[in-house]
């Protein structure tokens, strides 16, 4: 049943890269990790071996690759469901809450705090008279 809410709830379907994709991708990581820990010696190797291998396979029989690209896409969502929301929570604590904190300190945009000496809390707007024209073209 479909109301008319500002704000869709469906969950859409993620497709899973291609088998080539991931192998070269996971490829180039082995580089990567290979290039970066070079003074092991057997670090290098098996980094180099792997990536040689990866990148064999996504080329010339990626099908071959379908269980990795499965689990390393699932992990992706697994990543996804944990990081999201600590970065989520992160941006709020480190941006919001002191944003409100000195807000609250310093600053009353409702003007709630008692004036002792007032007469009166109304805030006089001046002497704009009250036309037709100022209620066209709003915004």
């Amino acid at each position: 049943m479909s109301r008319n809410f500002h704000e869709s709830f469906t969950q859409n379907e993620i497709a899973p890269p291609t088998e080539r994709a991931t192998g070269l991708v996971l490829a180039a990581v082995a580089g990567i990790v290979a290039i970066i820990w070079r003074e092991s010696h057997i670090t290098l190797w098996t980094a180099s071996a792997a990536g040689v291998a990866l990148a064999a396979a996504s080329l010339f029989a990626p099908a071959i690759l379908r269980p990795l690209n499965r689990a390393w896409f699932y992990f992706g969502l697994l990543l996804h469901r944990i990081v999201n929301p600590l970065v989520m929570l992160a941006i709020f604590a480190v941006v919001f809450v002191p944003a409100g904190l000195l807000m609250r300190i310093w600053h009353d945009p409702l003007r709630s705090k008692r004036a002792k000496n007032a007469a009166t809390y109304w805030i006089d707007r001046g002497e704009e008279p009250n036309t037709t024209k100022s209620m066209t073209n709003q915004f």
